[in-house]
């Protein structure tokens, strides 16, 4: 197989699809990691290996998690990037990578990514994206997508996303994305638009992604409580702009205060 890669289980199947979620520069809103932890529960996908991050990761960077009750050490998770599997029908699979977007050596985790897409019969990989921007939560998300093939671009434009058009720093994904295409796996990139004062998970982004995920891998999921807990989310947005409002103009008055008041001066 490879020395990155480790398969606890053989899981073999006519033709697979992989879908992606890393947590890192790829995860705001936590709409990658959010997604794929979602569908791992929903489908009750099953884990069946791993990529091994030691050579991937800068523990300072992305430091490994301790758990310590009463002074005895009980666990120490480092980074990890784990696979999971559901059959569908037809001998048919869906492969998921639930993992950190890696600091270092990107070919090789791509590689890594490669040679299991190999060895389950992967014929297209979806990552999954969200990025920090000047939008509204009462909007639907904007979502822009990629991809390797020019072939699915008519494929993208029935599924109405934006096609990405964009020249800068990047990801992973762009990595898999141009490996991928010199072995013949086609890959689509799907980012969703996060609002910049979102902390922690953004559920609408998922949903929405979610929902053209499935479109494209061609599964049936019911995806409403996604739907309710993005909808329930909405009211929490609007309380915490209203506060973060009040907050702001509490400090535009002191400074104001603070502003006209006469200087003292100490000799």
């Amino acid at each position: 197989m490879s020395e990155y890669v480790k398969l606890e289980n053989k899981v073999k199947f006519q033709s697979s699809q992989m879908i992606i979620g890393l947590e890192g520069w790829v995860n705001a809103g936590k709409v990658s990691t959010f997604s794929v932890k979602y569908l791992v529960d929903k489908l009750k996908a099953q884990r069946f290996g791993e990529i091994l991050q030691g050579g991937f990761h800068d523990y300072v960077i992305h430091r490994p998690f301790v758990s310590i009750k009463e002074g005895l050490m009980r666990s120490y998770v480092p980074p990890q990037s784990i696979l999971y599997y559901s059959k569908g029908k037809d001998n048919s699979g869906l492969i998921l990578l639930l993992g950190v977007e890696p600091h270092l050596n990107w070919p090789r985790y791509a590689d890594a990514v490669l040679k299991v897409a190999e060895s389950t019969n992967i014929k297209r990989i979806y990552t999954i994206g969200g990025y920090l921007a000047d939008v509204s939560p009462e909007e639907e998300p904007l979502i822009s997508s990629t991809t390797n093939n020019q072939d699915l671009i008519d494929e993208l434009k029935k599924l109405r996303v934006v096609l990405t058009n964009y020249a800068g720093p990047t990801s992973i994904y762009s990595e898999i994305l141009w490996k991928c295409k010199t072995k013949g796996i086609d890959v689509i990139s799907l980012w969703s638009a996060v609002p910049m004062y979102v902390e922690g998970i953004y559920p609408k982004a998922a949903y929405h992604v979610l929902k053209k995920i499935t479109r494209l891998v061609g599964i049936e999921l019911d995806l409403t409580d996604l739907k309710k807990k993005a909808e329930s989310f909405k009211g929490e947005i609007e309380r915490r702009i209203i506060s973060q409002s009040e907050v702001r103009r509490l400090l535009e008055n002191i400074r104001g205060k603070i502003k006209d008041k006469k200087p003292t001066y100490i000799l």
